[in-house]
């Protein structure tokens, strides 16, 4: 990751660690639109949110609802 990204990262998980008390394991929701666009950008989404978020994640998904 760039420096100024992880820089912005870093300030971002910063002010809501002091604010809100947002503490690791971040818990991320993901839907299937932006699982599907990381699969398109074969990005491993397991891999590469704890290097961003600089810890460790727990990913959660949507649940699927399909309506007939």
């Amino acid at each position: 990751m760039k420096i100024t990204r992880q820089k912005h990262a870093k300030k971002h998980l910063g002010f809501f660690r002091n604010n809100f008390g947002v503490r690791e394991p971040y818990q991320i929701l993901l839907d299937g639109t932006f699982c599907q666009a990381a699969l398109r950008g074969r990005i491993q989404l397991r891999e590469q949110l704890p290097r961003y978020l600089m810890g460790e994640t727990q990913l959660c998904t949507t649940r699927i609802r399909i309506c007939l």
